[in-house]
């Protein structure tokens, strides 16, 4: 694995790119390596800056000075895997969350016949000696 660098985007595609965006591409750049739509990028960005003002600009400016420009010839991040790992789907987990229940109900309701049976008795009986 090469080493992350401004200059191969840190291994992650991480470029500004200022041909779709409105002032440098930090947000269009972002936006792009996340997967995700650039007007969502701008109004993150927008959101932060209006709730913590200069902490805002300050990000984008640092974005600015710390990503390098898309290179010409790279192919724009198109990948067909997802860029989390979300693991199985809510319901194949649901089914697995049912399975492990209907397993603690089995451990349980053993747990009771034992307490409540006349064998427990006994052996409370005989540590008691």
């Amino acid at each position: 694995m090469s080493r992350a660098t401004k200059e191969n985007g840190y291994n992650r595609g991480l470029y500004r790119d200022p041909a779709k965006g409105w002032i440098a591409g930090v947000c269009a750049g972002v936006a792009e390596a996340y997967g995700q739509p650039v007007w969502l990028a701008r109004i993150l960005m927008l959101t932060i800056f209006i709730f913590s003002g200069s902490l805002g600009l300050l990000i984008y400016i640092a974005g600015v000075f710390l990503l390098e420009k898309r290179p010409r010839g790279l192919e724009q991040p198109h990948s067909s895997r997802p860029l989390f790992n979300y693991g199985e789907t809510a319901s194949i987990r649901a089914r697995q969350i049912a399975e492990r229940l209907k397993e603690v109900d089995r451990k349980v309701q053993a747990i009771e016949r034992y307490v409540t049976s006349n064998r427990f008795k006994v052996n409370e009986q005989f540590k008691g000696l």
